[in-house]
């Protein structure tokens, strides 16, 4: 993967890296740039292989002869161009490493808002190269659909595994201090937003809408993350004066002890593979209102309706947490203000929200991802 930089991905493939060595694999962990804000998190078993070089092409030669020397059973990549490169290291070596790819992402998405001349060039070499790849992980079933539309895949190549989480590790973290003063001497309900501050994450629409919010609830709002959106942000909460009710405290290497302390989880994305921050919210035990966008709010929080399925207006009660038409603002509102009034509600989401948890413990998913890596066989042995 290119870096530790904060992300969805990133962090499950990190997870991933330390769960396979706890079952007694061995695991180097291959990036571009040995930095990023999650590097303090990974397993101090796990070996890190710095590629040490910036531009994706140039990991390609080292990549290939890390492979000859190293030899490993198997690969695995985390985005479209550790892919290519994957592919194309391993056709060119005489080992028969397995090559893995996770899609994490809904690419027809990625594709609609790509405009260097490079990025354009990306479905055309993943319709050619990924057929050559052994398996794919797709991470939802909207996601696999998608790959499948895109590169043109045998479904039997794909297995779709959920992003595994560490429950206890994430339990115990909860009972950390958070330190904010609007947690640490609670006086209004907060909410609360985890997530990378780029245009997917859909940031914006939130802010405005609390700020319609607070108006008719006194409440709170803390952003929690990093990234390229945040001066706009900030901008954002200048220019609607929210400044004493709306929060962007940056990134936290602990979210769940913020998480632990907040009586809301919101998650207005326009568009995702299988939210990281939607599973650990349903974690913390979070009442948890999010769009029904492409791909995985619907398939964590309504798993009983079909996984496809999108509302174009207005809001859903799912069984675990309630679903939102992507972008519609009013709707937002309406949904977090009945959900602040209504203590019952908040109630009966928690008990759902901790019940509906356990079915994303790693434990649970790395049977398929030993099998897929081609270790299930060997740790049977």
């Amino acid at each position: 993967m290119p870096s530790f930089r904060a992300g969805g991905g990133e962090k499950a493939m990190i997870q991933i890296a330390g769960g396979l060595v706890e079952r007694g694999c061995s695991v180097d962990l291959i990036v571009m740039r040995n930095d990023g804000e999650l590097r303090s998190i990974v397993s101090d078993q796990v070996n890190i292989i710095n590629l040490n070089t910036r531009r994706m092409i140039f990991s390609l030669p080292l990549l290939v002869l890390y492979l000859v020397k190293t030899r490993p059973l198997s690969i695995m990549a985390l985005d479209e161009y550790s892919h290519l490169i994957a592919i194309c290291a391993s056709y060119l070596t005489l080992h028969k490493t397995k090559v893995v790819l996770r899609i994490g992402n809904m690419y027809t998405e990625l594709f609609e808002r790509y405009r260097h001349w490079k990025d354009k060039l990306l479905p055309f070499f993943i319709r050619l190269l990924y057929r050559f790849a052994d398996h794919v992980v797709a991470v939802s079933r909207g996601v696999a659909d998608d790959i499948t539309k895109i590169a043109g895949l045998d479904q039997k190549k794909i297995t779709v595994i959920y992003n595994p989480k560490p429950r206890s590790e994430i339990l115990q973290k909860m009972s950390e201090p958070a330190i904010h003063p609007w947690l640490e001497q609670k006086t209004l309900p907060v909410a609360i937003a985890v997530g990378r501050l780029r245009e997917q994450k859909n940031l914006g629409l939130l802010i405005r809408a609390f700020s319609k919010i607070q108006k008719r609830v006194p409440a709170r709002l803390i952003i929690i993350g990093a990234g390229r959106d945040e001066g706009k942000l900030r901008q954002l909460i200048s220019d609607l004066n929210a400044e004493d009710y709306i929060s962007l405290p940056g990134f936290m290497e602990n979210p769940y002890s913020f998480m632990a302390r907040s009586d809301l989880f919101v998650f207005p994305s326009l568009w995702e593979g299988m939210p990281n921050a939607v599973i650990e919210a349903l974690m913390c035990g979070l009442p948890i209102i999010a769009s029904d966008c492409d791909s995985g709010p619907r398939e964590i929080l309504a798993p009983k309706t079909l996984y496809n399925k999108r509302i174009k207006s207005g809001y859903e009660f799912g069984e675990f947490g309630v679903l939102v038409a992507v972008n519609d603002e009013d709707s937002f509102v309406e949904v977090v203000v009945k959900m602040f009034n209504d203590k019952k509600m908040q109630d009966t989401y928690r008990e759902r929200t901790i019940v509906r948890s356990s079915d994303f413990d790693i434990d649970k998913h790395f049977g398929p991802y030993e099998e897929v890596l081609g270790l299930f066989q060997i740790n049977k042995n």
